[in-house]
């Protein structure tokens, strides 16, 4: 299993064109939570974007939503919705990375920053490591 998880803003950047994202995602293999497959459908103009979205969801290993997921993400929320505006996908984003024990690659990291325990990275800074390495 990969040692990280992607965030959908990495996987829109891929979708983009974004070289960077493409090569981190080719090189690590980072895994999916089912929230980004559901906002990529989301995301999708036309049926042309959705098939492709699809295929890329499709190359990476998902992690489903689970009882345990989603209880921990209620939790965050009780602590971190009033104070910090955590919202309900981007808590389930991060339970799966925590309970994976994972390293989540993000674009946002304001949404994620103040949760304890979390391994996060900014996508932007690591797809430049990653490519120079």
């Amino acid at each position: 299993m990969s040692k990280y998880l992607a965030d959908t803003t990495l996987l829109i950047e891929h979708l983009r064109g974004n070289n960077q994202a493409r090569v981190f995602l080719k090189d690590h293999s980072p895994a999916i939570s089912t929230i980004s497959i559901a906002e990529l459908i989301q995301g999708s103009r036309d049926k042309n974007e959705l098939m492709t979205a699809l295929k890329l969801c499709m190359s990476l290993s998902e992690i489903a939503i689970d009882k345990k997921i989603s209880n921990y993400a209620i939790e965050l929320m009780k602590k971190f919705y009033l104070s910090k505006g955590l919202k309900f996908l981007d808590a389930i984003i991060a339970t799966t990375a925590l309970e994976n024990k994972l390293t989540l690659i993000t674009g946002n990291l304001k949404h994620f920053n103040f949760i304890e325990g979390l391994r996060i990275a900014s996508q932007e800074e690591y797809l430049v490591v990653t490519n120079s390495e």
